[in-house]
């Protein structure tokens, strides 16, 4: 029983390694060191429309230098993903909004968004290949 267990769990490890590929990400135009970073992974149009993300992450700020932090994931397996990048600078996991007007900052996965109106999901999509490391730049905005 020893022996399987053994088995099964290099099995899974060596499963799992075949499906996660190494992102990272440079995240630029941070304004402060309040809050959190959160990093909301949409697979399609239609779970980015109801803002439900498939993988969720978030990055504390103590390293940011100059506006900018890097994170690097190993975790994350291989598809077409959008990331929305939240400023969540009072921590409470979502935007928050004042008249409609964003009041934190966001940002888009190799994408600048200069409009008033969410982007589409095909704008800021990207896709992560097996053995391929995949590097993704967001600029934060302010409103």
């Amino acid at each position: 029983m020893k022996k399987f267990n053994i088995i099964l769990i290099l099995l899974l490890a060596l499963s799992t390694a075949s499906y996660s590929q190494k992102i990272t990400f440079n995240i630029t135009g941070i304004k402060n060191t309040i809050g959190k970073i959160r990093l909301a992974f949409f697979t399609s149009e239609k779970d980015y429309k109801v803002e439900n993300p498939k993988i969720e992450k978030y990055i504390n700020k103590k390293d940011l230098k100059n506006g900018k932090i890097t994170i690097n994931f190993d975790d994350i397996p291989v598809g077409t993903y959008g990331v929305c990048v939240l400023d969540d600078e009072n921590s409470n996991g979502k935007m928050d909004y004042s008249f409609f007007i964003p009041q934190e900052g966001f940002g888009f996965s190799d994408y600048y968004h200069s409009g008033m109106s969410k982007p589409k999901f095909d704008n800021f999509k990207f896709k992560l290949d097996s053995g391929k490391h995949k590097t993704v730049e967001i600029r934060i905005r302010y409103m």
